[in-house]
Protein backbone atom coordinates (compact mmCIF):
# COMPACT_ATOMS: atom_id res chain seq x y z
CA UNK A 1 0.00 0.00 0.00
CA UNK A 2 1.48 3.41 -0.98
CA UNK A 3 1.43 6.69 1.63
CA UNK A 4 -1.82 8.06 -0.16
CA UNK A 5 -3.62 5.34 -0.01
CA UNK A 6 -6.16 6.77 1.87
CA UNK A 7 -7.23 3.22 4.06
CA UNK A 8 -3.62 3.88 5.52
CA UNK A 9 -3.45 5.53 8.71
CA UNK A 10 -0.94 8.74 7.85
CA UNK A 11 2.81 8.76 9.33
CA UNK A 12 2.68 4.83 9.28
CA UNK A 13 4.05 4.36 5.96
CA UNK A 14 0.65 2.93 4.67
CA UNK A 15 2.00 -0.03 7.22
CA UNK A 16 -1.24 -0.31 9.04
CA UNK A 17 -3.98 -0.18 6.55
CA UNK A 18 -7.84 0.35 7.70
CA UNK A 19 -9.23 -3.15 8.12
CA UNK A 20 -13.01 -4.06 9.48
CA UNK A 21 -11.15 -5.73 12.32
CA UNK A 22 -8.93 -2.72 13.02
CA UNK A 23 -11.67 -0.43 12.91
CA UNK A 24 -13.89 -2.33 15.08
CA UNK A 25 -11.24 -2.44 17.44
CA UNK A 26 -9.25 1.01 17.24
CA UNK A 27 -13.03 2.99 16.71
CA UNK A 28 -15.82 1.80 18.51
CA UNK A 29 -14.94 3.04 22.00
CA UNK A 30 -14.72 6.43 20.73
CA UNK A 31 -18.09 5.73 18.54
CA UNK A 32 -19.84 4.80 21.75
CA UNK A 33 -19.06 7.72 23.55
CA UNK A 34 -19.52 10.11 21.35
CA UNK A 35 -23.32 8.68 20.50
CA UNK A 36 -23.51 7.88 24.04
CA UNK A 37 -23.19 11.76 24.96
CA UNK A 38 -25.37 13.37 22.07
CA UNK A 39 -28.07 11.19 22.69
CA UNK A 40 -27.95 10.50 26.57
CA UNK A 41 -28.79 6.90 26.88
CA UNK A 42 -26.88 3.68 26.70
CA UNK A 43 -29.10 1.23 24.08
CA UNK A 44 -29.57 4.19 21.30
CA UNK A 45 -25.64 4.81 21.56
CA UNK A 46 -25.38 0.90 21.23
CA UNK A 47 -27.52 1.17 18.19
CA UNK A 48 -25.60 3.82 17.08
CA UNK A 49 -22.42 2.39 17.35
CA UNK A 50 -23.29 -0.80 15.42
CA UNK A 51 -25.15 1.47 12.54
CA UNK A 52 -21.99 3.34 11.95
CA UNK A 53 -19.50 0.91 12.57
CA UNK A 54 -21.37 -1.41 10.25
CA UNK A 55 -21.78 1.73 7.92
CA UNK A 56 -18.43 2.53 8.05
CA UNK A 57 -16.73 -1.09 7.20
CA UNK A 58 -19.43 -1.13 4.15
CA UNK A 59 -18.17 2.21 2.57
CA UNK A 60 -14.39 1.75 3.98
CA UNK A 61 -13.25 1.48 0.33
CA UNK A 62 -15.00 4.34 -1.03
CA UNK A 63 -12.67 6.45 1.88
CA UNK A 64 -11.41 9.43 -0.01
CA UNK A 65 -8.87 10.70 2.60
CA UNK A 66 -9.99 14.32 1.87
CA UNK A 67 -10.13 14.45 5.77
CA UNK A 68 -8.74 12.02 8.88
CA UNK A 69 -10.46 9.06 8.83
CA UNK A 70 -10.90 9.84 12.98
CA UNK A 71 -12.58 13.72 11.10
CA UNK A 72 -14.77 11.44 8.70
CA UNK A 73 -15.94 9.02 11.57
CA UNK A 74 -16.84 11.86 13.57
CA UNK A 75 -19.26 12.97 11.14
CA UNK A 76 -20.71 9.92 10.27
CA UNK A 77 -21.24 9.47 14.17
CA UNK A 78 -22.39 12.90 14.47
CA UNK A 79 -25.09 12.61 11.48
CA UNK A 80 -26.15 8.69 12.77
CA UNK A 81 -26.43 10.50 16.35
CA UNK A 82 -28.85 12.98 14.75
CA UNK A 83 -30.77 10.70 12.71
CA UNK A 84 -31.66 8.93 15.60
CA UNK A 85 -32.49 11.29 17.39
CA UNK A 86 -35.04 11.90 15.34
CA UNK A 87 -36.31 8.56 14.50
CA UNK A 88 -37.28 8.38 18.24
CA UNK A 89 -38.32 12.08 18.67
CA UNK A 90 -40.25 11.40 21.89
CA UNK A 91 -39.60 8.68 22.98
CA UNK A 92 -37.57 8.46 26.45
CA UNK A 93 -35.49 5.31 27.15
CA UNK A 94 -33.60 4.06 30.12
CA UNK A 95 -31.85 0.77 30.65
CA UNK A 96 -32.23 -0.84 34.36
CA UNK A 97 -29.10 -3.04 34.94
CA UNK A 98 -30.17 -6.31 36.23
CA UNK A 99 -28.71 -6.05 39.92
CA UNK A 100 -27.43 -9.79 39.48
CA UNK A 101 -25.44 -8.52 37.36
CA UNK A 102 -23.07 -7.63 39.98
CA UNK A 103 -23.05 -11.16 41.50
CA UNK A 104 -20.38 -13.64 40.33
CA UNK A 105 -21.75 -17.37 39.85
CA UNK A 106 -21.34 -18.10 43.45
CA UNK A 107 -23.34 -15.80 44.73
CA UNK A 108 -20.45 -12.84 46.34
CA UNK A 109 -19.98 -10.22 45.03
CA UNK A 110 -16.82 -8.65 42.84
CA UNK A 111 -14.18 -7.79 44.95
CA UNK A 112 -13.70 -4.16 44.41
CA UNK A 113 -10.29 -2.57 42.86
CA UNK A 114 -8.35 -0.80 45.49
CA UNK A 115 -5.75 0.87 43.32
CA UNK A 116 -7.87 4.14 44.58
CA UNK A 117 -8.57 5.14 47.94
CA UNK A 118 -12.37 4.05 47.66
CA UNK A 119 -13.85 7.29 49.14
CA UNK A 120 -12.09 9.59 46.06
CA UNK A 121 -13.46 6.79 43.65
CA UNK A 122 -16.57 7.64 45.32
CA UNK A 123 -16.03 11.38 44.77
CA UNK A 124 -15.05 10.44 41.11
CA UNK A 125 -17.99 8.46 40.29
CA UNK A 126 -20.31 11.02 41.75
CA UNK A 127 -18.58 13.81 39.92
CA UNK A 128 -18.23 12.02 36.53
CA UNK A 129 -22.01 11.44 36.97
CA UNK A 130 -22.91 14.70 38.03
CA UNK A 131 -21.25 16.05 35.22
CA UNK A 132 -22.86 13.39 32.70
CA UNK A 133 -26.25 14.06 33.96
CA UNK A 134 -25.41 18.19 33.32
CA UNK A 135 -24.76 17.35 29.73
CA UNK A 136 -27.48 15.10 29.51
CA UNK A 137 -30.07 18.08 30.83
CA UNK A 138 -28.60 20.17 28.46
CA UNK A 139 -31.48 20.73 25.37
CA UNK A 140 -30.34 18.82 22.45
CA UNK A 141 -29.19 22.06 20.22
CA UNK A 142 -26.91 23.36 22.71
CA UNK A 143 -26.20 19.58 24.21
CA UNK A 144 -24.34 18.62 20.44
CA UNK A 145 -22.29 21.95 20.14
CA UNK A 146 -20.88 20.55 23.49
CA UNK A 147 -20.15 17.48 23.50
CA UNK A 148 -18.29 18.08 20.18
CA UNK A 149 -16.51 21.27 21.36
CA UNK A 150 -15.49 20.57 24.82
CA UNK A 151 -15.98 17.12 25.11
CA UNK A 152 -14.33 15.35 21.92
CA UNK A 153 -12.40 18.28 21.26
CA UNK A 154 -13.56 19.60 18.04
CA UNK A 155 -12.92 23.10 16.03
CA UNK A 156 -15.97 25.02 16.06
CA UNK A 157 -15.65 25.36 12.06
CA UNK A 158 -15.47 21.39 11.89
CA UNK A 159 -18.41 21.25 14.08
CA UNK A 160 -19.91 24.25 12.28
CA UNK A 161 -19.31 21.94 9.26
CA UNK A 162 -20.95 18.74 10.88
CA UNK A 163 -24.45 20.38 12.13
CA UNK A 164 -24.72 22.50 8.79
CA UNK A 165 -24.56 26.28 11.02
CA UNK A 166 -22.36 29.04 10.94
CA UNK A 167 -19.08 29.30 13.47
CA UNK A 168 -20.88 31.95 15.39
CA UNK A 169 -24.09 30.03 15.64
CA UNK A 170 -21.88 27.55 17.02
CA UNK A 171 -20.11 29.90 18.83
CA UNK A 172 -23.11 31.60 20.43
CA UNK A 173 -24.79 28.19 21.32
CA UNK A 174 -21.47 26.99 23.27
CA UNK A 175 -21.37 29.96 25.43
CA UNK A 176 -25.31 29.17 26.16
CA UNK A 177 -24.05 25.55 26.86
CA UNK A 178 -21.08 26.72 28.93
CA UNK A 179 -23.33 29.07 31.26
CA UNK A 180 -26.04 26.37 31.54
CA UNK A 181 -23.34 23.67 33.16
CA UNK A 182 -22.37 26.19 34.84
CA UNK A 183 -25.28 26.81 36.41
CA UNK A 184 -26.41 23.10 36.88
CA UNK A 185 -22.89 22.45 38.68
CA UNK A 186 -22.52 25.25 40.69
CA UNK A 187 -24.43 24.31 43.97
CA UNK A 188 -22.45 21.02 43.98
CA UNK A 189 -19.30 22.33 44.03
CA UNK A 190 -19.43 25.82 46.02
CA UNK A 191 -17.01 25.33 48.44
CA UNK A 192 -18.33 25.47 52.24
CA UNK A 193 -16.85 28.09 54.66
Amino acid sequence: MDQHDPTSVAGQGGSAALTPDRVFRDYAPRVYNLARRMLGNDADAEDVTQDVLLQVVRKLDTFRGESAFPTWLHGVTVNAALANRRKRATRDQHVVRDPLEYFLQNGHAHPPAWSVRPEQAALDRETHQLIETAIAQLPEIYRDVYVLADVEGLPNSEIADMLGLSVPAIKSRLHRARMLMRDALAPHFQEVA
